[in-house]
């Protein structure tokens, strides 16, 4: 295999549409006050630590992130955003493995992480009720490395059932990836499997309901082995200072992500009201995006994004070949993308 195969791997594209349009397809956290990121700013910083590489493999943050969630900082390994937490799981659990299953349709993420490592992709389908298919998975997994379950999941927007997950983790020997970017939006984690599961990770990430995506990071929570593993695979000063003293801040200000996550709930079901009441036919979401049917998606999709909405275009996902994904914006901009996607549908 040559290195120039890889050319042939299909990448994460995403649209470079600025800042300047609505932009409902990241499903950034579009609720938190601007004095909440005026607070974080603040935050002081000491001069000579911009000077001087970080501590490796970032123990101090670990253990903070730790006393956060509530777990041995033996369980917590910080990572540059929760997309490089998937990564070093993918090629920790997969070395001298070469298979991961995919439970489609999900996050595309891990797919382009696993063929870029040359690893072979398999899929598991959600049954009709977006729930998992159990027997199937078990079937498929039975020689995979990898096992990648987002929950809730994107793009659905549900939350899988958490005893199939354990059912999973019990009868399987890979190692199971959670998935968990829009947990807090849900108010539900598994974190506390791992310490019944050896083979349970858990990646989250404060790009989502903690709305700093900006400063790219995330963190691993997994027994002290797939702790220890990552260890060895890691680049040893993977998150820049001031991206973690900027969490660090921000873990002090948490009634402000927890007062944004009940506004946005209450936009989600207007939102999805709204939706409704136009005859589209919404996913049941316990996120902050809803996932719609509108029938001809690549039509709408570029309509709305000449008309500076833009949204994630489904339509190459399984289950999900008619739909629109939105973030939940506030009420006033979602009204003015019900105004335009009304005239689209007329």
């Amino acid at each position: 295999m040559s290195w120039r195969d890889v050319l042939k791997v299909a990448f994460y594209e995403e649209p470079n549409v600025g800042y300047k349009v609505h932009r409902l397809h990241f499903n950034e956290n579009l609720f938190l006050p601007r004095e909440y990121y005026e607070s974080i700013m603040s935050v002081l910083m000491e001069p000579d630590l911009i000077r001087y590489y970080t501590e490796p493999l970032n123990p101090t943050f670990n253990e903070l992130i730790a006393r956060h969630i509530n777990v041995d900082a033996g369980n917590v390994f910080a990572t540059a955003g929760g997309d490089e937490g998937i990564r070093l799981l993918t090629q920790f659990a997969l070395h001298g493995n070469h298979k991961l299953l995919m439970i489609e349709p999900t996050y595309s993420m891990p797919r382009v992480i696993a063929e870029s490592m040359g690893v072979k992709v398999e899929e598991s389908v959600l049954n009709l009720d977006y729930q998992l298919n159990v027997d199937d998975i078990i079937k498929r997994g039975y020689d995979a490395g990898v096992i990648y379950i987002c929950n809730p999941n994107n793009p659905t927007g549900n939350a899988f059932n958490r005893g199939d997950i354990e059912y999973l983790a019990s009868r399987l020997n890979a190692l199971i990836i959670i998935d968990e970017a829009y947990a807090e939006f849900a108010g539900l984690t598994l974190i506390d499997l791992i310490k019944h599961y050896d083979n349970v990770a858990v990646v989250r990430t404060f790009s989502k309901a903690w709305g700093l995506a900006g400063l790219r990071v995330g963190y691993v929570v997994a027994s002290e082995p797939v702790i220890e593993g990552l260890k060895r695979i890691s680049l040893p000063h993977n998150i820049p200072y001031p991206s973690m003293a900027m969490v660090a801040k921000a873990l002090e200000l948490r009634h402000y992500v927890d007062e944004s996550i009940e506004r946005m709930r209450s936009a989600r079901e207007y939102l999805r009201g709204r939706l409704e009441s136009l005859g589209l036919s919404v996913l049941p979401s316990v996120t902050n995006f809803l996932t719609f049917h509108v029938g001809n998606p690549d039509v709408v999709y570029e309509e709305l994004y000449r008309r500076g909405f833009i949204l994630r275009n489904l339509s190459g996902k399984v289950m999900c070949e008619d739909c629109l994904r939105v973030t939940v914006p506030p009420i006033n901009v979602a009204n003015k993308l019900l105004e335009n996607l009304q005239e689209l549908i007329k």
